[in-house]
């Protein structure tokens, strides 16, 4: 384990599923949990990034997994101020974003990202032309600026919309056409019921709760 940050982001109103999408019980555990059980076995500090004033079981299930729980800096600003809140609060140069729906993290994969980073470049997938702001590494000194200069203009721009159009020599971008079959599900989240129907498919399809590069001691 070396010294690099995880940020999950979880301070998102879940509009489109109607439901808390960290607390959904996914083969058995919670996805916080899910998403926690890969991420402690990589990263040397795990920050859950929720709303500010944001009350019930998420932040009391991040601290109860002993994460380091902040709140956005920047109320109602989205991923955006998640995202910046995260590389802000971070101790490494290295982080890893990731949102708070993503049950299938491939440990694996994660390394093989932070490989190419070497705490060093930042790194995106990108699937055709579309940029994934999520399950991607930031260097915590040059985007924790670019994202504060964007968050403090009168024209916001998203952070797909930051990342396209960066300038930065200190980047890479992973084509998602070009990703291991077995490395994929990583990059699967769950945003809407179809999504959830489709996980919960994995699930029986696997037999096991949880993937085997991710199983947890004693199961």
């Amino acid at each position: 384990m070396n010294n690099k940050t995880a940020v999950i982001i979880a301070g998102g109103l879940n509009t489109r599923i109607n439901m808390i999408k960290p607390l959904i019980n996914l083969g058995g555990k919670q996805l916080l949990i899910r998403i926690h059980d890969v991420l402690k076995e990589i990263f040397s500090e795990i920050i859950l990034v929720i709303r500010q004033n944001q009350d019930g079981e998420i932040p009391d299930l991040g601290l109860a997994l002993k994460m380091y729980v902040i709140e956005d800096e920047f109320p109602n600003k989205g991923i955006l101020s998640g995202i910046y809140s995260g590389l802000n609060s971070s101790i490494n140069e290295e982080v890893f974003i990731i949102g708070a729906d993503y049950p299938f993290l491939s440990k694996n994969f994660i390394n093989y990202m932070s490989k190419i980073s070497e705490g060093k470049r930042s790194i995106f997938i990108k699937n055709k032309e579309i940029i994934n702001p999520l399950h991607a590494i930031y260097t915590k000194s040059e985007w924790q600026k670019i994202f504060l200069k964007n968050l403090n203009s009168d024209s916001q721009l998203s952070p797909k919309q930051i990342i396209s159009k960066s300038k930065s020599n200190n980047l890479e971008f992973i084509n998602f056409s070009k990703i291991k079959e077995e490395y994929k599900e990583s990059l699967f989240d769950i945003d809407n019921l179809e999504d959830l129907k489709k996980a919960k498919q994995i699930i029986t399809r696997k037999g096991h709760a949880i993937r085997p590069d991710i199983r947890p001691e004693g199961v």
